[in-house]
Formats: structure tokens, sequence, C-alpha cells
């Protein structure tokens, strides 16, 4: 995997590409987080991430503990779909650095996110804030919660 980089000394690692994800393994991580329920078909999985503009790997001694990705169109917008990350991993600001390092690889500033009902505390942390349908990180023109796209 390139680009990859470590966490505060832990054995956490950070991967911008695909190559070498186990899809199995990144199934199991989607069953076993918030974002379960059901385990991922891990072709299907593999074929959504390869589809998206951008992604970000956790590993954990080469073991994939965290997901996500989002689609851009380049100029305009973008959404982040999958955040994930495994619950023993969670509130070490690891999930945080995974979207921090998501979000600078997009090239736009209106970006919004689906998030497990629950978990919203955490997206509103890193910057984002409620909308109506979904959590946004909004270019400053279109911020005003009297513009009716986001909750005072």
């Amino acid at each position: 995997m390139a680009n990859e980089n470590s966490l505060n000394q832990q054995n956490i690692v950070f991967a911008d590409d695909l190559e070498g994800v186990d899809w199995e393994e990144a199934s199991i991580v989607f069953e076993r987080a918030p974002l379960g329920r059901k385990k991922r078909d891990p072709a299907q999985l593999r074929k959504a991430f390869e589809a998206s503009y951008a992604v970000v790997i956790a590993l954990d001694s080469g073991k994939v503990v965290g997901m996500c990705r989002a689609l851009c169109d380049g100029q305009y917008q973008a959404a982040i779909y999958d955040m994930v990350l495994l619950p023993e991993f969670q509130g070490k600001g690891i999930g945080k650095e995974m979207l921090d390092r998501l979000c600078n690889k997009l090239p736009v500033e209106n970006i919004i996110l689906y998030s497990v009902p629950g978990k919203e505390g955490f997206y509103s942390k890193c910057g984002f804030q409620k909308m109506r349908t979904a959590m946004a990180k909004l270019n400053p023109a279109v911020s005003d919660p009297e513009d009716g796209y986001l909750f005072p």
C-alpha cells in the first residue's frame, strides 16, 4: 500500500490506495463496526471502494481496522460513505485522522456524509454540521443556518 503514515507511534498505518486489501477481512470490519447488522459482500465492497474518488484505509499490523471513501465530482460536491472503524479502535483519534485525511483529498468545499444514528457527535467534533437529510461541511457561502440547509 502506498503513502503509508503512522499515527502517534501506534501500530496504526494509513493507506490511500486499495493495494493488498483483504476484502473478506474488510467485510468483517463492516459487520463488527456500527455499520454492521449484516455482512457486506466482499466483491461488492471492493467494487464500491474501487469506484470511489478517494479512500483511506487504517491498518493495525497489516490488518484492516478501518476504512472510509468519498465520491466527488472534482469541482463542487463530494459525499463521504462507509466511514467504519472497529469498536476497539474508536476513541483514540484514529477515526478523526481517517476523516481528516479523506477530506484533504477532496478538491471541493461542499462535503456531505451519511452518519449512523448516534454518531453525529463525532462528526460534529470533526467540523461537520447537521443538515435536514445528512451531515455536511459546507462552503461558507451556504453555511448560515438561516439559509435553511443547516439547523441552528
